[in-house]
């Protein structure tokens, strides 16, 4: 089932499953989102290290599909892609008390924010079922975002490693619809 979306000046977005062969395409419109969203904190080194990677997301992408995982994205009528998400099985809960669904992934280009494409891609992952995901602590368009869709934040803010160091994420829950 594709949900249309409109952005600015009428132009038309359509949220789909994506397909093995769509990978490409949208994990390219993912690194050019993280530069959107996360440019202020991060230098041109940890942009380019991340589309470095591009090969081997793909692949880890086509191995999670092939077992049954689902990615959605949104395209406009050019069928550029514009946003994604994923969700599925929490693989390492934080709480046994927490849903048991996570968002892992929800991005969508600025040019397309304030269209409801990102409205649209979280019906299409989670619905209005319980969920819980973790947000960059220093993204308050996200949090605002996800406030509005029923999640609060829990906990405080946990430090990140690696490539994300010197950044907080945040644990935010969704319990009911």
């Amino acid at each position: 089932m594709t949900r249309r979306g409109h952005g600015a000046a009428g132009t038309r977005y359509y949220v789909r499953d994506a397909a093995p062969a769509d990978l490409e395409a949208v994990l390219s419109m993912k690194a050019r989102a993280w530069r959107e969203a996360y440019g202020h904190l991060r230098d041109e080194s940890f942009f380019a290290a991340a589309e470095a990677t591009l090969d081997r997301q793909a692949e880890h992408w086509r191995g999670l599909m092939a077992k049954g995982q689902v990615l959605w994205m949104a395209e406009d009528t050019r069928g550029r892609c514009v946003g994604l998400a994923a969700a599925g099985p929490v693989q390492d809960p934080p709480d046994a008390d927490l849903p048991q669904t996570q968002l892992s992934a929800l991005y969508v280009l600025a040019e397309a924010q304030g269209s409801g494409v990102a409205d649209a891609l979280l019906e299409r992952a989670i619905g209005d079922s319980p969920c819980l995901l973790w947000v960059v602590e220093d993204n308050a368009r996200a949090q605002s975002f996800y406030r509005r869709h029923g999640f609060a934040a829990v906990g405080d803010p946990v430090p990140l490693d690696g490539p994300w160091s010197g950044l907080t994420e945040r644990l935010m829950v969704r319990r009911g619809g």
